[in-house]
């Protein structure tokens, strides 16, 4: 409750986008137990991640896409002209995949309640936000925490992952089951007794164990660790030196929404001048130089994009870095682009044709016996 401002959350989604099913799930069963069964469609704006169109189209429901307006916020008229009776809500991503603040979010979930609609937030980004805002204060319904991009739990491999959902006071009788509550009140000598109960109109249960608990005992150590200061602090942090990188670039790279960003920035990674060279090519060339490439093509509303978000953790010396090193690939673009369309050079392996590689899966396992000393010695 103190950082998302929510009534109840539940623990066992087992990921990002589980969590966003579990949340779609109790939003159209909230409805059902309404009575309400023409709202079978979820407003998505189109800057929004790819897996919240396919959580809504898993829960059985209709997705609608709304556009961003010029300043990459949602285009208010058009979700006006699309709120009606017949939607379940609105899923939102504040800031939104842009990196930037939905700077009418109040009106935006004003238009949504006047249809009678819920609000889902995806807390994918709440790094941004933590410690310093608390989406149910903001009015949204349900959101789910990404633990690994928040509270510090790994996602190297694909997992564990981890996605806990809050929900607020008029979703808490569609929690996922079980729950835990207080059975017998404490007193001065014994604590409260705890137990599993059912709510009333519970969506059933998402995992068969009560979620990623060694994932979810780490967020718990790093939110305890930071404290609500700490936490602040990290969320700060992240935004300043997003904002300090995009400020290192923008007279290099094109910024399609120029205005202050949050703990991320998406520029385009193209010139007229250098029509052969793609994003792919930057990134690859960034492997020379030491630096892990940022997500690439996305989000889609985004010419060659190239999502960059530095993190709090790193220091002014490596966003310095960082920065020349992108300042450097768009010279050679222009004046030596073979270099970066032949790129990377200094790793192990040199480009790969990614395309074949994901079509036709040529996978080899090393058997565990070959590392054993006893093996290698014989």
């Amino acid at each position: 409750k103190e950082i998302g401002g929510f009534a109840a959350v539940t623990l066992q989604p087992a990921a990002g986008a589980h969590g966003e099913l579990t949340g779609i799930m109790m939003m159209r069963d909230y409805h059902l137990s309404r009575g309400d069964n023409a709202r079978r469609k979820i407003l998505i704006p189109d800057s929004a991640h790819g897996t919240n169109p396919a959580s809504t189209t898993m829960s059985g429901l209709e997705v609608i896409e709304l556009p961003s307006d010029a300043r990459g916020n949602v285009d208010l008229d058009a979700l006006k002209s699309e709120c009606g009776e017949d939607i379940v809500g609105l899923m939102i991503t504040n800031p939104n995949t842009l990196g930037l603040f939905e700077e009418q979010i109040e009106e935006v979930v004003k238009t949504v309640r006047e249809c009678g609609g819920l609000i889902y937030g995806d807390g994918a980004n709440m790094n941004a936000l933590t410690g310093i805002v608390r989406p149910g204060d903001i009015g949204f319904d349900v959101m789910h925490y990404n633990l690994h991009k928040t509270f510090s739990t790994p996602h190297g491999g694909g997992g564990p992952g981890s996605g806990p959902v809050g929900v607020s006071e008029r979703l808490v009788d569609f929690l996922p089951t079980p729950i835990i509550e207080i059975v017998e009140q404490g007193n001065d000598q014994d604590p409260p007794l705890y137990g599993f109960a059912s709510p009333k109109h519970t969506i059933g249960r998402m995992k068969a164990f009560n979620g990623q608990f060694g994932v979810l005992v780490r967020a718990y150590t790093y939110i305890r660790i930071h404290g609500a200061t700490g936490l602040r602090s990290n969320s700060e942090h992240a935004v300043l030196n997003a904002n300090y990188l995009r400020s290192k670039v923008q007279d290099v790279y094109h910024l399609p929404y120029d205005r202050a960003c949050l703990h991320e920035f998406v520029v385009e990674g193209r010139w007229s001048d250098a029509p052969e060279i793609h994003a792919l090519d930057i990134s690859k060339r960034l492997m020379d130089f030491g630096f892990h490439p940022p997500t690439n093509y996305f989000p889609l509303i985004v010419h060659e994009a190239l999502m960059i978000e530095p993190t709090e953790t790193e220091s002014r010396e490596t966003l310095d870095k960082f920065a020349n090193a992108l300042i450097q690939i768009a010279d050679e673009a222009r004046n030596n682009p073979e270099l970066l369309l032949t790129a990377p050079h200094v790793t192990p392996s040199a480009r790969m044709d990614e395309v074949q590689a994901a079509r036709q899966l040529v996978l080899c396992c090393r058997p565990s016996y070959l590392s054993d000393p006893q093996y290698v010695n014989s």
